[in-house]
């Protein structure tokens, strides 16, 4: 006599005298639906279209079974759902929320900031300077090597290059050129300090 298997992924007729470890190919975790995505918590495979959803390979092999194996749920549910359903509960017996101590709360900000500023020293970036001991001008336009202990001007482009079909412009002063080298040539059209390179 056949019985049909319970397990997610089979779901087939089998011959219990025919059944062995082999038998059964399936998922052993749940389905995931969630927005338009679909999946399987147990091979962490996420796909969109539900006919590639069912296409999905079983990821386990055992036995057939027709016991009902899809304990607590049949879908998978987030932590998102679980809070929100505490929170349900709670307002509806209204029981306390849980309370955090201040200085507990007080501890684990110190320990973030903390965190925070030792990762930052650790990116902590620095001028680059060039093999003559100068800095190099990153303004548009300029790009200058540069003293930093002369207090020498940057000409430079503040907006940004355009190219628009043929032509070639700056955003800043809108001269419109047509070839590369005459659009290099265009004048800078501000004036301010050089902001070096950083690295």
């Amino acid at each position: 006599m056949e019985t049909k298997c319970k397990r997610n992924g089979c779901k087939k007729p089998y011959n219990e005298n025919e059944n062995n470890d082999q038998a059964c190919k399936h998922h052993p975790g749940k389905p995931i639906f969630s927005d338009l995505k679909k999946g399987w918590t147990c091979c962490n495979k996420i796909v969109y279209d539900w006919d590639e959803f069912t296409k999905i390979e079983p990821c386990a092999v055992g036995r057939h079974t027709n016991i009902d194996v899809n304990q607590g749920g049949e879908f998978y549910q987030s932590k998102t759902v679980e809070n929100a359903q505490k929170g349900i509960d709670n307002f509806a017996t209204n029981a306390p929320y849980p309370v955090r101590k201040i200085d507990d709360y007080n501890k684990e900000e110190a320990e973030k900031k903390k965190l925070l500023e030792q990762q930052q020293a650790k990116v902590q970036k620095q001028i680059f300077v060039t093999p003559t001991g100068k800095y190099k001008c990153t303004n548009k336009g300029c790009l200058k090597e540069y003293d930093p202990n002369e207090n020498t001007e940057c000409f430079f482009h503040p907006g940004e290059p355009c190219f628009h079909d043929l032509k070639k412009f700056w955003t800043c002063c809108k001269v419109e050129k047509y070839d590369w080298d005459e659009f290099m040539k265009i004048p800078t059209c501000a004036k301010g300090s050089h902001t070096p390179k950083v690295v």
